[in-house]
Order: C-alpha cells, then sequence, then structure tokens
C-alpha cells in the first residue's frame, strides 16, 4: 500500500531523529569549548577595562581609588581606607582567613561610575574626579561572580621594595575563574606574584 505523497514512513523519521543526535553529540564538545573560551575572553577583557579605569581615576586625582569618603575632595583619611574593591555579583569561594573575605570593601561603581565618596570634580585648573571611568557600571564576570580588587595594597613610586624594607604586594583586578573559587593570595610579593589555579586577573601594582 503506498503512503501519503510527502509523508514519512516510521523508518524514515527513526533514521533522521538517529542522525541529529548522533551530530548533536558530535558537535557538543566543541560548543561547550567553544562557549568556554568565550567565557575566558570576556572575563580578561573586562578585567583590563577596570585596570585602565584604575589608572584613568589615579592620572584625573593624583590618587587611587581607595576611599570611601573624600577628605575635602581629596583622598580620606586612614579610618576612610579601602582594602577590597567589588563589582557586582556573588562573591567567590576564598579562605576564611583570607584579605579578599575580610577586607573592608566598597563597590567599583562607587569609585569608577558614580564618584559616590565625593571626590572634588575636575577642572581646567585642578585635578579631580573626571568619570564615569567605566561606562554601564561593572557587570559580573562571565560565570556572574564578582571582579575584587585587593586596591588596600597599592603604593606610590617604583621601588620593588619600600625604604623601611618592607615589601610591596601585588594588587590584582581578578575574578576567581571557571571554577568560583579565588585561589590566588591577595598578599603576594611583587617580585613573584602570579595568579593561582584558573583564576583569570591583570596586574595594577
Amino acid at each position: 500500500m503506498r503512503h501519503a505523497p510527502g509523508g514519512f514512513t516510521l523508518i524514515e523519521l527513526v533514521v533522521v531523529l538517529t542522525s541529529i543526535a548522533v551530530l548533536a553529540l558530535a558537535l557538543s564538545p566543541a560548543a561547550i569549548s567553544f562557549v568556554h573560551d568565550a567565557r575566558v575572553v570576556r572575563t580578561r577583557q573586562d578585567t583590563e577595562a577596570i585596570f585602565l579605569a584604575i589608572v584613568r581615576f589615579s592620572f584625573d586625582n593624583g590618587f587611587f581609588p581607595q576611599w570611601t569618603r573624600a577628605n575635602d575632595g581629596g583622598p580620606g583619611t586612614t579610618a576612610d581606607k579601602i582594602d577590597i574593591l567589588v563589582g557586582d555579583g556573588s562573591v567567590p569561594v576564598v579562605a576564611d582567613d583570607n584579605l579578599w573575605r575580610h577586607g573592608t570593601s566598597d563597590r567599583l561603581a562607587h569609585q569608577l561610575t558614580s564618584n559616590t565618596p565625593g571626590y572634588a570634580m575636575r577642572t581646567a585648573l585642578a585635578f579631580g574626579w573626571n568619570g564615569p571611568y567605566l561606562y554601564g557600571g561593572v557587570a559580573p564576570d562571565a560565570w556572574n561572580h564578582q571582579y575584587l580588587v585587593n586596591i588596600g595594597l597599592i603604593s606610590a613610586g617604583s621601588q620593588v621594595e619600600a625604604g623601611d624594607a618592607a615589601t610591596r604586594y601585588a594588587v590584582w583586578v581578578i575574578s576567581a575563574g571557571p571554577d568560583g573559587v579565588l585561589e590566588t593570595p591577595p598578599m603576594q610579593p611583587m617580585t613573584t606574584a602570579e595568579a593561582s589555579g584558573d583564576d583569570i586577573g591583570v596586574r595594577v601594582q
């Protein structure tokens, strides 16, 4: 008996569906790898953009963004000093005794997009805040975790060691990477500092 024109037999449908399933299984590892690589690239670009925003801030203001409140428009007092700047998103997993977790924090957006501390504005005759340095705020990394900056360790000058022989530490703009676990120690000497695990970061200092 002939079947209607344009119709499919059960066997034909099974063959087509099996072929689609085989192609999907063959292509899925490549698709997963592509998505992973794209997320890594995007996160690396974000860390570089935050780094450049911090550098532009320092050029305009004459100091780095590390104060919760401006003092007469300039740097704040010791009581207002920030250890960690954080972006939006979920908090990455870090060790309990880690500065990444327990330092005094403020939002990157407060410093780089909205001037929440109240820094003096830049004029033709004086240094000052001339942002926003990042447009659209500070989005989470590609895995929806916060970017972190251990800005409290920033120091002026280019010496590796300070005059009192105290070690100068690396300052990172960093993401915890795909696993969401921040493995890079927050206090590493500048001379030997490296990002750990699958963390993605760029050095400010």
